[in-house]
């Protein structure tokens, strides 16, 4: 079970980099008609749930600098933003490392129970490999949230790599 979940960690995150990828530092921010979240919002927001979901299960603390947790924590909003958001690369530098990390400090871990069950409705999720498996299915529903905001605004093609003479970064 265990490679099989961190193959499928390593595949969804090169999607949500080829989203990003695909973003320019404008559209990063666009949020059409009652759309809550922005693109730049739903990748710093998987960033950060991964590790404060991880991390506390193995006693360690998660790898999230602050004011990424006032930015892009649940039920936060560009719409509350006080500061200057992270640059689509920085996100980006954040997004490729911890893939490489959670494999190396949850490798050999995934079937430990966890010491209190994640409640998610009626559903228990009870030991380490079941809270990534979520991480993993919680990364892909934000992977659609960023395709639905790029449809929203007209973008056709979602994948094509943005040439950096076109990004403003």
């Amino acid at each position: 079970m265990e490679e099989m979940l961190f193959k499928q960690m390593q595949f969804v995150r090169k999607r949500t980099i080829a989203a990003l990828d695909a973003t320019t530092e404008h559209l990063a921010d666009e949020m059409p008609g009652n759309v809550k979240n922005s693109i730049r919002w739903n990748l710093g927001h998987i960033f950060v749930s991964q590790d404060t979901l991880l991390y506390p299960f193995i006693g360690e603390e998660h790898h999230v600098p602050k004011d990424y947790l006032e930015l892009f924590a649940i039920g936060s909003s560009p719409h509350q933003w006080k500061s200057d958001p992270p640059t689509l690369q920085e996100i980006r530098n954040f997004l490729v490392e911890q893939p490489i990390r959670i494999q190396k400090d949850f490798a050999g871990k995934l079937e430990e129970r966890i010491h209190q069950p994640f409640k998610l409705g009626e559903y228990e999720l009870t030991t380490l490999g079941e809270l990534l498996s979520f991480a993993i299915w919680h990364e892909g529903l934000h992977q659609g949230a960023i395709n639905t905001i790029k449809r929203a605004v007209g973008t056709e093609d979602l994948w094509t790599k943005v040439p950096e003479e076109n990004q403003l970064v």
